[in-house]
């Protein structure tokens, strides 16, 4: 017990510690689970924009049928574009993976691109979205970018031709100058990038979901069972003095 209080102490200290040295306050997001729609746009993204890299291997796609209300024809026309060794389609109940060579993943960035399922777990909504919203150009890197959160990370801004690419001075007037436009403008990058957040917390423990839903009924079982616990007790003990 001790050695575990131990090290729980020691993880957040050093999690304490990485967050000063970035000097940096996270964003605050908001998480809405059961918004069913920000959570199939949020799929949509990621699948488009961060799977051919980043993995979800804890994660089937048959779960998208009853967490987001998808049919069974729309994930597979619509979220799975991988195919097995003989060429066929990803089977709808396998995990969501992708083809990366690790190789040449290694000669491109530097390390293997981390699997996903869990980084709502590890690092936090918040974390996430001041991550994903921090990007900027810098020509010493080697993909021409950093972020202010995460700095020298070894990830390009894979998300920039929706926002663009800010560059890391302000304007005389505290504004973000951007080094060229992208397809959206800022508040609708805000909202994309929340429900990319919305999808990556829901995939790190899907049976949250279910436990909000049969949590609702086990408040209103308790209750009820309470008052007739009370009434019970009432009746017991009228006679008795």
């Amino acid at each position: 017990m001790i050695r575990l209080l131990t090290f729980v102490s020691i993880l957040v200290t050093f999690n304490f510690a990485q967050a000063a040295s970035n000097n940096i306050q996270l964003k605050p997001v908001l998480i809405d689970l059961n918004n069913k729609a920000s959570l199939q746009r949020g799929a949509k993204i990621y699948v488009n924009n961060c799977l051919g890299c980043h993995t979800l291997k804890y994660q089937r796609y048959v779960k998208f049928i009853d967490h987001l209300s998808l049919t069974k024809e729309e994930i597979e026309k619509n979220l799975i574009f991988t195919t097995n060794k003989d060429g066929e389609q990803t089977k709808i109940g396998s995990l969501i993976l992708n083809s990366v060579n690790t190789d040449t993943a290694i000669e491109a960035f530097g390390v293997v691109p981390p699997d996903l399922t869990l980084i709502a777990r590890s690092r936090g909504s918040e974390w996430l979205y001041t991550f994903l919203t921090s990007f900027y150009e810098d020509d010493s890197r080697p993909l021409g970018v950093n972020n202010t959160l995460y700095p020298n990370v070894g990830m390009p801004h894979v998300l920039s031709w929706m926002e663009g690419l800010k560059k890391a001075q302000l304007s005389d007037k505290g504004q973000i100058i951007y080094a060229y436009k992208g397809s959206m403008t800022a508040e609708e990058y805000d909202s994309t990038i929340v429900d990319l957040v919305n999808f990556l917390v829901y995939v790190s423990e899907p049976a949250q979901l279910d436990r909000y839903r049969i949590g609702f009924w086990v408040i209103i079982f308790l209750s009820l069972f309470s008052f007739v616990a009370y009434l019970l007790k009432n009746e017991y003990w009228k006679d008795v003095k």
